[in-house]
């Protein structure tokens, strides 16, 4: 979560710098808005160019990755969460099996406290129980009963693949998000350089113009003054 945090300030830091500079014609505020957003499609580059490198260890290393988050479910809240939205929106529970959650000490049978043998409320069929908040004891000691009884209460597949076979089938759709988004940035950073380039031409202008015209203003400044013309005295 603190990490989320700190890219939307980073996010919001330079898109305000964009906004001011472009408001305000401040050239070093727009330069600043620049090198962020080429900074951002340096990384997308990047983190795009090792999805496609990776993509098939990552999916393998998937039930390794669920088997982590499920040991530390109670320690990391910001885990708590990811597992919670992975198991009720694929409707499964574990990594390979819900069996997996023996490995959390807390939910292991063999654990002194009151989660011993249970499961996560987010395992449950039906977590609800036709009632309007989350009844988080449906899955107190599923882990204790048998495969047809734990079936009726919660799922029995784990979550390794229904997360794999989600992300064959949105692969295209987030690829196509990130293109779109990619291309925005581009046009953004185009848009940005040329008024760069704008400001500075009209800087040079308004200072040629300055310079060729030094002496008109002196005249005009003695005739406010309300002083009299100089006027050279007959020899």
């Amino acid at each position: 979560m603190l990490g989320l945090l700190l890219v939307g300030l980073v996010v919001s830091a330079v898109s305000l710098a964009g906004c001011l500079g472009a408001l305000c014609e401040n050239t070093f505020l727009l330069r600043c808005f620049s090198a962020g957003l080429l900074a951002f499609l340096v990384l997308e580059a990047v983190a795009g160019a090792l999805v496609v490198a990776l993509w098939g260890p990552l999916q393998d290393g998937l039930e390794h990755a669920l088997r982590l988050a499920i040991t530390r479910y109670q320690d990391d809240p910001d885990l708590h969460f990811l597992v919670d939205q992975v198991q009720l929106g694929l409707r499964c529970c574990g990594a390979a099996s819900y069996q997996d959650w023996q490995q959390n000490l807390y939910f292991n049978c063999s654990s002194p406290g009151v989660q011993a043998c249970s499961l996560p409320a987010s395992c449950c069929i039906d977590p609800q129980e036709d009632g309007a908040s989350v009844n988080d004891q449906c899955g107190f000691s599923a882990l204790g009963l048998d495969e047809d009884a734990a079936q009726r209460v919660v799922h029995l597949e784990g979550c390794g693949g229904p997360l794999r076979q989600w992300l064959r089938e949105n692969i295209r759709a987030v690829g196509g998000f990130v293109i779109a988004v990619v291309v925005v940035q581009g046009a953004e950073l185009l848009l940005a350089t040329q008024l760069v380039r704008a400001l500075a031409v009209r800087k040079a202008a308004t200072k040629s113009r300055g310079t060729g015209g030094a002496a008109g203003p002196v005249q005009r400044s003695c005739g406010a003054c309300g002083g009299a013309p100089a006027t050279q005295a007959p020899g």
